[in-house]
């Protein structure tokens, strides 16, 4: 094993373990347990994982870049990216959306929810300590054009998807606090004060206001200092309050709203695949069942009878990035199984924590090339090839190496047929790596050839290099012909 492919398996499995702690960490604190001797003034509901993590990477990595690099070499970076992130995403959400029923009936509910967010770490993956040697499969894509034109295509897409949500978030959200009033009612006001002060949330922010629109209760907003708690306009038992304003604080808590963002977010990355439509579906069913599970820790069947009326009672409008007490009617008849009926499950954060190893570890090995080029094109550039004269000695494996005929070695490289790389590798665990540097009229070309890799380094501008896909691989017996050791 290279030493970057253990550094990854290292971070790996910290991080696995942190994310199992997690689970276990807050699910006792929202049992009200303290099991670690923190100060009981900590805030109850806390989110599991953040649900812009991977999104604003993604933006911050494409604005650096635009300044520091500018738009081509952005494009050509954020399609590696995208490629990488939107392939392994997919199929990790299908994979869960297939053995999700199995999950249900033996982890929690909470441990569910928090699998359909894993995928936000990966931005893990891009530090530099994280890159694997090469791409076990090649995806080609024929043309450079063609490989354009398919990126701006799935781009505008993405965006198309994106926007519309956010737009539909933010009509939903002003149609729906148009008419709004605070709520005034001095019994309403105590049962959320108890909520909020049984959630140990010190200074709350979100408010709590009645709307003609609301057809459920809902809380709307990404931000805490925006967050509102929406009732409708109609009456509710003390009793069932208590359970309307828990359920949304717990939503509150753990930042849900992102969650659903983020979910959006992977749905456009995606937008081609009608079954990540489905796959994101059932996460947002996930993220109610989780809620309820919590509403209900310790419930008696009496609060458990009525929590079911309550939720039976309320036509859902779940519009945006919102999160409501009632139920779709796809994921009713199990919602309210679960309620009457619970089944004790184990918590799942050894799954989580296995889930994300095995999806980190995973992850870069589908490689993307694109165009058809030949080594005449790609190092000689120059119509005078004898313009290009090695420099120094070849290396290789730290031995210091001499061509005999680097006129042959001209012509083995130039009759190379090969494919531009949109990933970042290393190409360590190559058989053999043989690196040498032209003087040329620009200044100084360093090339590296791998065992189906040449690396490109202009030693002459302040700029990363390139790296193209060798599918024949190289003739090392050919070269081993023309360079001897010294």
């Amino acid at each position: 094993m290279s030493l970057v492919l253990f550094a990854r398996v290292v971070i790996g499995l910290i991080s696995s373990v942190m994310l199992g702690w997690v689970v276990i960490d807050r699910q006792h604190n929202e049992a009200g347990e303290d099991w670690i001797g923190r100060a009981s003034e900590v805030q109850r509901y806390l989110p599991y994982v953040s649900g812009g993590l991977l999104p604003l990477f993604l933006v911050a990595m494409a604005g650096a870049s635009m300044l520091l690099d500018g738009l081509l070499d952005t494009a050509e970076r954020m399609v590696s990216m995208c490629f990488s992130i939107f392939l392994h995403i997919s199929i990790y959400f299908l994979i869960l959306a297939s053995v999700l029923p199995f999950l249900r009936k033996h982890i929690s509910a909470r441990a569910c929810a928090m699998l359909w967010m894993v995928p936000n770490y990966l931005y893990l993956v891009y530090q530099g300590t994280m890159q694997i040697p090469e791409p076990l499969l090649v995806v080609h894509v024929p043309g450079t054009r063609l490989m354009w034109v398919l990126f701006f295509v799935w781009l505008a897409g993405f965006f198309a998807v994106l926007l519309w949500k956010i737009i539909s978030h933010l009509v939903f959200r002003r149609q729906l606090l148009k008419d709004t009033v605070a709520v005034t009612d001095s019994e309403v006001n105590e049962i959320w004060n108890s909520e909020i002060e049984r959630a140990g949330i010190r200074k709350p922010k979100c408010g709590l206001v009645v709307s003609p629109k609301a057809a459920t209760p809902l809380s709307i907003g990404l931000f805490r200092r925006t967050t509102c708690v929406v009732l409708p306009n109609r009456q509710y038992p003390p009793d069932a309050l208590a359970l309307i304003f828990r359920h949304e604080i717990i939503h509150i808590g753990r930042e849900d709203a992102w969650t659903k963002f983020f979910l959006v977010f992977c749905t456009a990355l995606c937008w081609f695949n009608p079954l990540m439509w489905m796959a994101t579906k059932k996460s947002t069913e996930d993220l109610e069942l989780s809620c309820d599970e919590t509403v209900l820790l310790d419930a008696d069947h009496a609060v458990r009878h009525q929590y079911a009326e309550l939720i039976l009672d309320t036509a859902g409008d779940p519009r945006g990035f919102t999160t409501c007490l009632s139920a779709t009617a796809s994921s009713l008849r199990y919602r309210l199984a679960n309620i009457m009926k619970p089944v004790r499950r184990r918590s799942g954060a050894v799954v989580v924590g296995l889930v994300f190893f095995l999806l980190i570890t995973s992850f870069g090995y589908v490689g993307l090339t694109y165009g058809e080029y030949t080594g005449a094109e790609v190092v000689y550039p120059l119509e005078n090839s004898g313009q290009y004269t090695l420099y120094g000695n070849i290396w290789t494996d730290g031995d210091s190496f001499e061509c005999t005929d680097p006129s042959a070695l001209q012509n083995y490289m130039k009759g190379l047929t090969m494919e531009r790389f949109t990933g970042s590798y290393s190409f360590e665990d190559s058989e053999k790596q043989f690196s040498f540097t032209y003087e040329t009229p620009q200044g100084f070309l360093g090339v590296t050839l791998s065992d189906h890799a040449l690396e490109l380094t202009p030693l002459y501008e302040a700029e990363d290099g390139a790296a193209y896909y060798i599918p024949e691989g190289v003739d090392w017996a050919y070269l081993d012909t023309i360079i001897e050791l010294r």
